[in-house]
């Protein structure tokens, strides 16, 4: 039985595969080690740069990765030329190769790693996944001599040190044996607010045991509609410039206020004072007639008296809806609310 790739072997061998791109035919990329790589060089009519992996080390990035989940490793590699033993070799001819693969890493770091997906679908095979992409990344790196060195002696044989090229390719992805389905996104739902439950519609789940039923108000049971269906909105106007917020001079009379709505209707605006002496009273309340349903319209702006307010003294002022005789229409929300401050010049 062959023994199946592994996705190390493949991204190993679509380095080697993009670096016999980047050569004629007189180089040969090789994935051996130095020692057997210097004996295919030696008596034939091409030179080989070789590709030797000497280090797998894990990514650093996915300390959180479950078992179901690939796992990302990076890679340490020696790129070295071996030259033949041809006599018109010219005596640079390791220092144009190499320099001719960092030449090509630079240029283009990022390298495809992982071939792409086939038609086929093999289990043995990774490569036939179709969600499969991946790329590598192709770093320099400098190991010290005394790396280099123990390298080399451990290569056995009369194999002398030949200059070399070290790279990081980063990251290879090791599939896991059994690959994580990952949930598909939810496309549409149904929020259903009926008496009774229907048959489900085709192409919807079943009401499982979380359904939960949540009884109407006993206004809404009862078929009442809601007091007002539109809100009014108002905010100080200076200017031309609104505001939520105002800080006014004692004794000032009245201010501009900027009421938007629906045309026609009635609001009721109240203004509930606190005293600097933190006694509490409010205003009578004043009611107004919507002329604009723009706040920045000229029409929009109404003046609201001011009950002789004193430096210290600071004000609520709330807004509901009213009807048409300019009462307030009960149970209705309020609007949004304005602050008013009175301080000394």
């Amino acid at each position: 039985m062959a023994i199946a790739v592994s996705s190390l072997s493949v991204a190993v061998q679509g380095i080697a595969d993009f670096l016999d791109g980047q050569f004629g035919e007189d180089v040969v990329i090789s994935t051996d080690n130095p020692q057997r790589a210097a004996e295919r060089a030696k008596g034939g009519d091409k030179h080989f740069l070789n590709l030797f992996t000497y280090r797998v080390m894990p990514s650093g990035f996915h300390s959180a990765s479950a078992a179901d989940q690939p796992f990302f490793i990076r890679i340490n590699a020696l790129l070295t030329p071996f030259l033949s033993d041809a006599e018109n070799n010219a005596p640079d001819n390791d220092l144009r190769i190499l320099g001719h693969a960092i030449r090509v890493l630079s240029s283009r770091p990022v390298v495809p790693g992982i071939a792409l997906p086939g038609t086929s679908i093999d289990p043995d095979d990774f490569r036939s996944q179709p969600h499969l992409d991946y790329c590598l990344q192709a770093i320099l790196q400098a190991p010290t001599m005394e790396e280099l060195n123990h390298i080399w002696t451990t290569q056995g044989g009369d194999l002398a040190y030949r200059l070399s090229a070290a790279y990081e390719f980063a990251l290879i992805p090791v599939e896991p044996l059994e690959q994580r389905i990952p949930a598909r996104p939810m496309t549409s739902a149904i929020i259903d607010t009926r008496p009774v439950s229907k048959p489900k519609p085709e192409g919807f789940a079943e009401v499982g045991v979380e359904a939960r039923a949540i009884p109407l108000a006993a206004t809404l049971a009862a078929k009442q509609p809601p007091p007002v269906n539109q809100l009014p909105t108002l905010l100080f106007s200076s200017a031309g410039v609104l505001s939520s917020a105002v800080a006014i001079a004692p004794a000032t009379a009245s201010i501009n206020i900027a009421l938007s709505g629906l045309p026609g209707s009635k609001v009721s605006v109240t203004v509930t004072w606190r005293r600097a002496d933190n006694s509490e009273d409010a205003q009578a309340t004043q009611v107004f007639t919507v002329a604009a349903v723009r706040l920045d319209d000229p029409a929009a702006v109404v003046p609201l008296l001011l009950d002789s307010p004193a430096a210290g003294d600071t004000a609520l002022i709330t807004t509901r809806p009213a009807d048409v005789g300019g009462n307030e229409i009960a149970n209705a929300p309020f609007a949004n609310t304005l602050t008013l401050a009175t301080v000394d010049p």
